[in-house]
């Protein structure tokens, strides 16, 4: 049996264990939530750890998403949550990322003994890659918490700025943040940068700043990222000293409401990521690469890839995504894979869509599907 199957297996025998572990009411609570069956992106699998967020940041689109500004802790228990992500189809014990932080803070007041939880039990059961991105003071407490689920998180600080405090209102400050981020990256963890979104007329005046001070606390790597905009988004960008101009500029759509539409920037992230290089960071394109490079995998996952080219691709035969497919009860009619990609032929009329998805969160490679 070959090691993509022997996951699967794998991924049985916890949901198995996991089933006599719960009560019913768990678990209809963990088959009915949308982690038990949300698709991923090549970029891995959002875990919510609470509801909402009482930061408000300026930039902020999950209140338009409906979330609110109080938090509390996501439903679930840690081994509902876990429950759910074993149903879940797509998830990969070992393989797909698991990233913590998107749609709430994760270690608010609220949150955080949660969000250690989920992390430390989720990782114990399906050893997901973990990520998590923040804005809280990295204490020693929540340091210890992260490392004690995956030993090689990817933990994400963010900072847009250092002067402009109206734009993150109730945010820490973002100088505390940097300096407990090299606290916390000398004590052993895997910290970055999280220079997202970067926001014209705030973030890149402020970049080469922002850059000196995380380079004289110790950090190493940056992650950049974009910015989304709404009507609600740009109002407040505009109140608080962004080039609203530039930003209407570089709309990639019309602004409808509450619909998220993303900036161009690329010009900006060349720009900030020379910057960075001289200064002697790794710079990461997407938070899935930094993810990627903290677990020592080589990804070819998406368009952007491949990422982390100075390890080895897993060695991955035809005869592996054959027997996959097997056990998979998939019918096909031949198999071939390259480092970064796997092409299948099926036969006959078979769901493409989801069985692409697996295959190319098993293998970390792009799956191309054609029917005979």
């Amino acid at each position: 049996m070959t090691r993509l199957v022997n996951l699967f297996n794998y991924k049985k025998t916890v949901l198995s264990r996991l089933e006599r572990l719960l009560d019913d009411k768990s678990k209809l609570a963990a088959s009915s939530d949308h982690h038990s069956r949300r698709r991923p992106r090549p970029c891995g699998i959002t875990i919510h750890t609470g509801v909402g967020c009482s930061y408000i940041c300026a930039y902020c689109y999950i209140y338009d998403m409906g979330f609110p500004a109080r938090t509390r802790p996501y439903p679930l228990k840690p081994e509902e949550m876990t429950y759910a992500l074993a149903l879940n189809p797509y998830v990969i014990p070992e393989k797909t990322l698991a990233a913590y932080g998107s749609v709430t803070e994760p270690f608010l007041r609220e949150t955080a003994t949660q969000a250690l939880s989920y992390m430390r039990e989720i990782y114990m059961w399906l050893r997901l890659p973990t990520q998590v991105s923040t804005k809280a003071i990295l204490t020693e407490n929540i340091s210890k918490g992260i490392s004690s689920g995956d030993p090689r998180t990817s933990v994400l600080v963010t900072v847009v700025t250092i002067s402009n405090r109206s734009v993150e209102p109730r945010a820490p400050d973002p100088m505390e943040r940097i300096k407990s981020a090299g606290e916390a990256s000398r004590a052993g963890l895997s910290v970055s940068l999280f220079m997202r979104p970067i926001i014209p007329g705030i973030t890149d005046v402020e970049a080469e700043k922002i850059l000196s001070l995380a380079a004289e606390s110790g950090l190493k790597s940056i992650v950049l990222g974009s910015l989304r905009v709404t009507e609600r988004i740009l109002r407040n960008l505009e109140r608080y000293g962004a080039n609203v101009g530039e930003i209407r500029r570089r709309l990639t759509g019309p602004i409808k409401g509450s619909e998220q539409i993303e900036i161009r920037l690329s010009d900006f992230k060349r720009r900030i990521k020379l910057i960075a290089e001289d200064m002697g960071f790794i710079v990461f394109r997407t938070a899935c690469e930094a993810n990627v490079y903290t677990h020592g995998r080589y990804c070819a996952m998406c368009n952007m890839g491949p990422c982390n080219t100075n390890v080895k691709p897993e060695p991955i035969e035809a005869s592996d995504i054959e027997d996959l497919l097997e056990y998979l009860g998939v019918q096909y009619a031949s198999v071939e894979v390259t480092n970064d990609s796997i092409r299948v032929t099926l036969k006959g009329k078979q769901e493409g869509d989801k069985l692409e998805s697996i295959l190319t969160l098993a293998t970390y490679r792009r799956a191309l599907l054609k029917f005979s």
